[in-house]
């Protein structure tokens, strides 16, 4: 009996050795943020990011007029990115965007990639010249 739980002992241990061991970036959950989407306005308009994390932007189009907006940036244009929920994604004027009906929930998935400033605006009609305008700051990850 003390030959057979030796054998499940080294069994055991042999499992643990097979199993890959996960990366921080496998590990860490994704970032999400929520933004509201109002005429003439995002909220919030400046979100702080870090290049390498994978973030969630939670759009929500809470327009009590029933109009549609949009999230575009030129930063979103060299990205993949995973759009879920009621978004429609595009291609415009040089910017990348997601456009969600009013009522309606999107979900865009991505990771941060190239540190710096970059202005996201809706681009619907007069929309951003109406202030629907923001900034999305990408950060150095910590040391």
């Amino acid at each position: 009996m003390g030959i057979r739980l030796a054998g499940v002992v080294l069994l055991a241990g042999l499992v643990t050795l097979a199993t890959p061991a996960r990366t921080p970036a496998q590990t860490r959950a994704p970032k999400v943020y929520e933004i509201t989407m109002t005429s003439f306005k995002f909220e919030p308009n400046q979100i702080r990011v870090t290049e390498g994390d994978t973030v969630i932007l939670r759009l929500r189009n809470a327009d009590q007029f029933g109009r549609t907006h949009n999230f575009a940036s030129a930063f979103l244009l060299n990205i993949p990115l995973v759009v879920r929920g009621d978004g429609l994604e595009g291609i415009a004027e040089g910017r990348k965007f997601v456009s969600v009906e009013a009522g309606k929930t999107a979900e865009v998935e991505f990771t941060v990639r190239g540190r710096g400033s970059y202005a996201f605006l809706c681009t619907l009609f007069d929309h951003a010249a109406r202030g629907q305008t923001g900034m999305l700051i990408v950060g150095a990850p910590a040391p």
